[in-house]
């Protein structure tokens, strides 16, 4: 239960904080001076989404409701945020970064894990093409709808 209080009052700070900033003009102007904060975040973002949702599916842990929808939000709003960022035309390139950095946030997972048993089934080559498969192509596709429904507008 404290733990919960806790969560709940942090993120009341920070949406204020945020909400604070933005009214203000401070979020904006600071943007402004250092253009490639928002491209770190998102680049620590997919490293930090590599690390926790790989793998799709292991023999202990197969795919179910609940990791297809965080894998499914998760690189969804990776395309946002690249769309966002990057804006249209940038197919190869957010293809590109997500692979990397996808590869990066499984090696650091292998990293953590190293001499557990979970990395005998977590890292099998099944494992890691077909994540390095999916994961890119799906978030190029969301990626390239997004960027199309954004020129609608």
């Amino acid at each position: 239960m404290l733990f919960f209080v806790v969560y709940v009052v942090v993120i009341g700070i920070l949406v204020l904080a945020a909400y604070m900033g933005a009214r203000s003009g401070v979020i904006q102007r600071f943007l402004g001076m250092y253009p490639w904060v928002p491209k770190l975040l998102v680049m620590g973002y997919v490293v930090f989404a590599g690390c926790v949702v790989f793998p799709i599916s292991s023999e202990p842990f197969p795919l179910d409701f609940q990791k297809g929808y965080l894998l499914v939000c998760s690189y969804g709003v990776i395309a946002l945020a690249w769309a966002g960022v990057w804006g249209p035309g940038r197919g190869r390139l957010v293809y590109g970064a997500v692979f990397g950095l996808t590869a990066a946030g499984m090696g650091c997972r292998y990293l953590l894990e190293y001499g557990e048993v979970s990395n005998v089934y977590n890292f099998t080559p099944f494992n890691v093409v077909c994540y390095l498969a999916v994961v890119p192509t799906g978030t190029l596709i969301a990626y390239c709808w997004i960027v199309r429904k954004l020129r609608r507008r």
